[in-house]
């Protein structure tokens, strides 16, 4: 995705689909391809929706949405071509209603936000700001992509004989029963002790988390039993997903047997003949040598794997430094109403969403809607989500106040005609046709798409005055 301006991006989103609730004239995917239709109102073809990002919903899901694709986002009337809802009133009449318009929006640069933003320049400029460690590939990194390459390419020791004796080694299947225990408590999700079938798992496939598949190396099955099983401890990754991340467990292993097999070594016979690579030279002065590049080229493999991930958490880190340091005051009402009820509705039409396809599973999950608001904005049971929900609306309203004051300082609070061109360019060429200009102006404002190509400029220059380091692994 081009857009990586965290300030505008929810908003522009949810302008382009009518606020989230519309979906009338939102994009199609191309006739006769396996289509879906996202929450957010856009149509895809492929595993991620183009629109927001989302991934594909599980296929029973996807079915229904898809059936109700046609009738949503292809109307017969000239009307709501040119971006109006209808409705049919009780004697079959179809009565046409106010054209679909944007959210009404403040107009910052027309105003004097300097005024009432306090930000000295020290904190913008020539600041340093850590990334998590995760996000830094290291040489263990490296090398452990590469142990799960070679996994692919194992054999059989003895075929599928059970090994009971024998430590398990790098490469073994181990058949294992396993009991996971945060703070002295077992914890959902973290175990099948209780199964009738022990779980498959290879060592060296990267299945579990690190540390689980490394911990049972060297434990021969016949000593780790239900009775006195295995210990492994294990640190979940900070970027697990879930109230899991970062913390400490303790997993309980019974091993009720293995099925043994090699690795293929890790050397340069293996790699040119076996994983196919192909170096850049005609000679290498050694094999190390020509292994280093090879490195060098999964590592650069992993780097491009997470640079999305990088740049947003560079920007998460700036908005999180700036909105911290600076101090603003007057903060337009029209502004937080405008985020505020995009949240709501982007809420609202989730729920309605998930509850019409989750059925009962979901109103057992989430009686009501306040339930499932909490959980959708990270709360606790007993939090207050709209307090949360009116706090974000703060941050995204700060985020733009402090760009345009810090624009107006140094002289950057303009958007020229080409760059509005390009903007208005960028998201007609996005959606190929199925929206019109009219339509994107109608939806999304002349002052959103304005204030999206700002916020893109001012980030990008002072994403560029800033030094990012990563936090140490212990950090």
């Amino acid at each position: 995705m081009k857009k990586y301006t965290m300030i505008l991006l929810l908003a522009v989103c949810l302008a382009l689909c009518g606020l989230v609730a519309c979906t009338v004239n939102t994009a199609s995917p191309p006739e006769g391809e396996d289509t879906w239709l996202c929450s957010c109102g856009v149509g895809s073809t492929g595993n991620f929706c183009p629109g927001c990002g989302a991934q594909k919903p599980a296929d029973e899901t996807t079915a229904a949405v898809a059936d109700t694709t046609d009738e949503v986002t292809q109307p017969d009337t000239a009307e709501t071509d040119a971006v109006t809802d209808a409705e049919t009133t009780e004697d079959g009449t179809e009565a046409v209603t106010e054209p679909v318009t944007a959210a009404p929006r403040y107009d910052y640069m027309d105003a004097d936000v300097k005024a009432d933003v306090t930000v000295d320049r020290s904190q913008y400029v020539g600041i340093e700001l850590t990334l998590p460690a995760h996000l830094q590939i290291s040489d263990a990194d490296v090398r452990d992509y590469i142990d799960h390459v070679l996994f692919q390419y194992r054999t059989a020791d003895n075929g599928t004989v059970h090994v009971t004796d024998q430590p398990l080694k790098w490469g073994d299947d181990a058949y294992i029963y396993y009991k996971g225990v945060m703070d002295g408590k077992e914890f959902e999700g973290g175990s099948n002790w209780d199964d009738e079938k022990p779980h498959t798992l290879g060592l060296g496939s990267g299945a579990f988390i690190p540390g689980f598949e490394e911990g049972l190396v060297g434990v021969i099955p016949a000593s780790a039993t239900k009775d006195s099983p295995a210990e492994i401890h294990v640190t979940f990754p900070e970027d697990y997903g879930n109230e899991l991340a970062g913390k400490d467990a303790v997993f309980y292993v019974a091993v009720e047997y293995a099925v043994q097999y090699t690795l293929p070594a890790y050397t340069r016979d293996t790699v040119e003949n076996t994983l196919k690579f192909e170096g850049t030279k005609d000679f290498y002065a050694s094999d190390a040598a020509y292994l280093s590049e090879f490195e060098e080229y999964v590592r650069a493999y992993l780097e491009r794997d997470i640079a999305q991930d990088l740049e947003y958490e560079k920007i998460n880190a700036l908005w999180k430094h700036l909105t911290a340091v600076a101090v603003c005051v007057n903060l337009p009402q029209i502004e937080l109403d405008y985020y505020r009820n995009a949240y709501l509705e982007e809420i609202e039409y989730y729920y309605d969403y998930y509850k019409s396809y989750g059925g009962a599973s979901f109103t057992e999950q989430y009686p009501t809607f306040d339930d499932f608001a909490r959980s959708y904005m990270g709360v606790s049971a007993d939090g207050h989500w709209k307090a949360e929900l009116n706090k974000l609306s703060e941050d995204m309203v700060k985020k733009d106040m402090i760009s345009h004051a810090i624009a107006e300082m140094e002289g950057m609070e303009t958007v020229t005609e080409e760059e509005y061109k390009a903007e208005l360019k960028y998201w007609l060429d996005y959606y190929q046709g199925y929206m019109t200009e009219e339509e994107i102006l109608a939806r999304m404002g002349e002052v959103t798409l304005r204030e999206t190509a700002f916020a893109e400029k001012i980030q990008k220059w002072l994403l560029e005055q800033a030094t990012f380091t990563f936090a140490s692994a212990a950090e």
